[in-house]
C-alpha cells in the first residue's frame, strides 16, 4: 500500500533529495501533501548511496566527548589514522573544530547523548512503518551488529563505554573469541574479543532504499526537480535555476549544503562541517559474516551488500568544494584484509567513493520550524543519517501538522546556534 491522501493540501517544496529528504517527501506525499523535492545530483547521489549502511541505534554518545581530547593528537599524526585533516582546508575548518572541541564536555556530551538516544530510540519503528507502507520492509535486516578488538587491553578501557551504554539501555552482548570464531570463522585469530548490539541492523543496498522512496514518492504524484535552489524567501519563495517558485512550506534537507540557505534566510552561521567518509567495495568474502563488522582498533566498518563487501569509514575534515584523496580509501583494503584469516584478494577491489557527512559541532541535527512555519528545517545528522532518516520525516510531518512532536525538539532547534 502506497499511502491514503490526508485532509490537508499544502504545496510543499524539499530541497535535498538524499534519504532524509526522500523520506520526509514521501511521508508528506502520503498524507496528501503535492510535494515537489528539488537537487541538481538526482536521487541519492551523496552519503545516502555510499554509507556503511549500518542502522546504528547504538551510537547514542556525540562525536566529541571527553574521551577524545587525549586520543587526537596521536590520530592526527599518524598517517594511517582513521581521523585527519586537509591542512590545506584549516583556515575554512578551524573554526567549527574549536566549536566541536569546545563540546567534548561531560555536561556538553550528557546533554547530546540524551537527545540523540531520543532519535535512536524511535528511529527503527519509523523506517519499518515508512518501508511497510511501500512494500520494502525487506531492504532492512535487523541481525545486529559486531564490534570486535584484537587489543585486550584497548577492550579493558571500553568497560566504561559499556557502563555508560548499559545506562543508556543500549542491549548488547560480550562475545568470546571462540565464539565469535563459531559464528563467524573466516574472522582473523587476531581478533580477541566483541561486542554484539542485537537492536543494530543494516541496509543491503543504501541506494535502493533511496530509489525505492524516489518512485513510490513519484507514484503518488510527487516530483523530482533536478534543479539547484539558489535562494529562499521567508515566505516560501525560492530560485532554482533561474526560475521561481512559490510554495505554501519549504523543507531544507540538504545536508552539508543546507549552511548557505539557512544563513541567507536568517543571518545564523549554522557550525556544520563536512566530516568526509570513504568506502571501497569487495567482491570477496560477500557471505562471510551475516550483519556489519566494525572494529574498535581500526576505526572502520565491513557491511556484507547485494553487490559485494563495503569497507567504509575514516574521517576527513575538509572543505565540501576540495577533492577527494582517494588514498583514504584505499587505505580501508589493508584494513580489511587484516581482518580475515585468509586475507582479500586484492584484484577484487570495486569502486571507491567518498561523501560529505553533515556534522554539527554538538553532533545533534536541526528539526526545526522557522518563519511563522512557511520554513522547515531537516539536516546536519552527522554519522546517523539513515538511521534518523524515518523519524525524522515523521517529526517534519509533525510539525508541518502542528501537532505535538513525538520527541522533544528542543534540542534539535535551530537557535541554539545563534
Amino acid at each position: 500500500m502506497l499511502g491514503e491522501a490526508g485532509t490537508s493540501n499544502n504545496n510543499i517544496a524539499v530541497i535535498g533529495a538524499g534519504v532524509i529528504g526522500l523520506a520526509i517527501g514521501l511521508k508528506l506525499q502520503q498524507q496528501g501533501h503535492r510535494v515537489t523535492i528539488f537537487d541538481p545530483n538526482g536521487v541519492g547521489s551523496g552519503c545516502s548511496k555510499g554509507n556503511a549502511g549500518h542502522i546504528a541505534t547504538e551510537q547514542v554518545f556525540p562525536l566529541s566527548t571527553p574521551s577524545l581530547i587525549p586520543q587526537l593528537p596521536k590520530m592526527l599524526l599518524s598517517s594511517e589514522s582513521p581521523v585527519s585533516i586537509r591542512w590545506q582546508d584549516l583556515p575554512k575548518t578551524v573554526g567549527w573544530m574549536i566549536r566541536f572541541l569546545s563540546n567534548a564536555t561531560s555536561s556538553a556530551s550528557k546533554a547530546s547523548t540524551r537527545a540523540i538516544k531520543t532519535l535512536n530510540e524511535q528511529s527503527v519503528k519509523s523506517w519499518f512503518e515508512l518501508l511497510e507502507s511501500i512494500g520494502q520492509s525487506a531492504l532492512i535486516k535487523m541481525d545486529g551488529s559486531l564490534l570486535t578488538f584484537e587489543s585486550k587491553r584497548l577492550f579493558e578501557q571500553y568497560q566504561r563505554t559499556l557502563a555508560e551504554l548499559m545506562n543508556q539501555g543500549v542491549n548488547y552482548e560480550i562475545w568470546t573469541q571462540n565464539q565469535i570464531r563459531e559464528r563467524l570463522p573466516e574472522i582473523s585469530k587476531n581478533v580477541q574479543v566483541g561486542v554484539f548490539f542485537p537492536d543494530t541492523g543494516h541496509t543491503v543496498d543504501p541506494y535502493a532504499i533511496c530509489v525505492e522512496l524516489s518512485q513510490a514518492f513519484e507514484k503518488l504524484g510527487g516530483r523530482v526537480e533536478l534543479k539547484e535552489v539558489d535562494a529562499l524567501r521567508k515566505n516560501g519563495g525560492l530560485l532554482a535555476d533561474a526560475q521561481r517558485y512559490r510554495f505554501d512550506r519549504v523543507v531544507v534537507a540538504a545536508g552539508v549544503h543546507s549552511k548557505a540557505l539557512v544563513k541567507q534566510l536568517t543571518g545564523i552561521n549554522v557550525p556544520i562541517q563536512a566530516e568526509r567518509g570513504y568506502h571501497l567495495m569487495m567482491d570477496d568474502k560477500c557471505d562471510a559474516f551475516p550483519f556489519p563488522i566494525s572494529s574498535a582498533d581500526r576505526k572502520f566498518i565491513m557491511t556484507p551488500m547485494r553487490d559485494g563487501l563495503r569497507l567504509a569509514g575514516t574521517v576527513e575534515y575538509a572543505d565540501v568544494k576540495s577533492p577527494p584523496n582517494m588514498a583514504r580509501a584505499a587505505m580501508l583494503y589493508q584494513q580489511g584484509n587484516a581482518m580475515f584469516q585468509s586475507g582479500l584478494n586484492a584484484s577484487k577491489q570495486k569502486e571507491t567513493w567518498m561523501g560529505n557527512r553533515p556534522s554539527t559541532s554538538d553532533s545533534l541535527p536541526i528539526i526545526d520550524r522557522i518563519c511563522d512555519g512557511k520554513i522547515l528545517l531537516a539536516f546536519g545528522h552527522q554519522h546517523l543519517g539513515l538511521t534518523q532518516a524515518a523519524i525524522t520525516a515523521d517529526l517534519i510531518s509533525e510539525l508541518i501538522a502542528e501537532s505535538l512532536p513525538s520527541v522533544n525538539l528542543a534540542p534539535f532547534t535551530l537557535h541554539r546556534f545563534s
